[in-house]
């Protein structure tokens, strides 16, 4: 146990001045004594800052502060070279010539950037070049639209001479399904950003796009062929020819009032809520004119609505829900691969 020491507690402003007056000379020399003494235990004193220092392990306590002979801060610094103004620093301050200087590094890590379709070249090029081709290849094929358009709301009983197709209105037309397919994959690739976070970083945004891309345009072929599979069996080729041209009609109107809706979610932050609500919207109203052209041209007779449930849910709804879930699970796919 250590010994008990004495520490002064209640000193009056009288007896600092008689200090202050001894120290300086003024005064009667008499030894400064307090009036109260009270005794602390030594080892609960604060320790002295002057005595403190790091220690070696294994080393005696020394009250003499000691150099370290080894880096504290090895494993934390970066070593890099001396310029010439530190060089000369070192040469006035009489520092050992050392072609390295030690800096230690601190700091906290960034927030990563998030990958944004905006600040992609590629695919802002694409974009553009799609949007343009979208008005010229409208542009071009004008007449042959608007016949289109009159004849989905006006059946007519006869064909219409005079609406011919050219390889170049035929080759506008493919281009404008995959525009609609291209639009679709920029849509799912922002779904997939929100709601498939462990798919979005560790995939490649191209992989991603490029896959939603190439399957919604195997949905596009296989739905056509399906189509004119059933439609050989139990209609006429009269009915088939018109239903195939209000299809695409629609497929060419659905990827037109998308392309807005994806020009927003690029480039002006559109929040899922709204493009889902846009995207519904448009869809729904893609699928009644569907419906109603297929009414018309197939199921206008008595108790047509019962075959035409039938046909439009198996060939229209169901192969929506197995485009969305073929996309995710090729995601899931390459993420399992990658």
């Amino acid at each position: 146990m250590p010994k008990i020491t004495t520490t002064d507690s209640l000193v009056t402003h009288t007896d600092m001045e008689a200090a202050l007056e001894v120290e300086s000379g003024q005064g009667s020399v008499h030894k400064y004594q307090p009036r109260h003494k009270k005794e602390v235990p030594a080892d609960t004193l604060p320790p002295d800052p002057r005595q403190m220092r790091p220690l070696p392990a294994g080393q005696p306590l020394e009250m003499k502060p000691v150099a370290l002979e080894s880096d504290y801060w090895e494993h934390a610094l970066t070593y890099m070279p001396k310029n010439a103004f530190v060089q000369q620093l070192d040469s006035v301050a009489g520092v050992k010539k050392n072609s390295l200087v030690g800096l230690k590094t601190s700091g906290i890590a960034g927030d990563p950037v998030p990958y944004l379709f905006r600040t992609d070249s590629f695919v802002t090029i694409v974009l553009m070049v799609s949007f343009f081709l979208v008005v010229w290849v409208i542009s071009r094929s004008r007449h042959y639209l608007r016949h289109q358009v009159k004849d989905f709301f006006h059946h007519r009983q006869r064909e219409n001479l005079f609406a011919e197709r050219t390889q170049t209105e035929m080759r506008g037309q493919l281009f404008l399904i995959f525009q609609t397919c291209f639009v679709l994959g920029i849509l799912f690739f922002d779904y997939t950003q929100d709601y498939q976070a462990q798919v979005f970083n560790q995939l490649s945004p191209y992989k991603v796009l490029g896959v939603s891309v190439g399957l919604c345009c195997v949905y596009f072929l296989l739905k056509m062929a399906v189509y004119a599979f059933v439609n050989h069996i139990f209609f006429e080729r009269k009915q088939n020819e018109q239903w195939a041209e209000s299809y695409m009609l629609c497929v060419l109107g659905l990827g037109l009032a998308l392309l807005p809706v994806a020009l927003l979610v690029v480039y002006f932050d559109l929040s899922m809520h709204n493009m889902f609500i846009s995207f519904f919207c448009i869809l729904v109203i893609d699928k009644m004119l569907l419906l109603y052209k297929c009414s018309r041209i197939f199921f206008s007779y008595t108790l047509g609505w019962v075959h035409l449930f039938l046909y439009f849910c198996t060939l229209e709804i169901a192969p929506l829900f197995i485009l969305f879930r073929a996309l995710i699970y090729a995601c899931n796919f390459l993420l399992t691969i990658n």
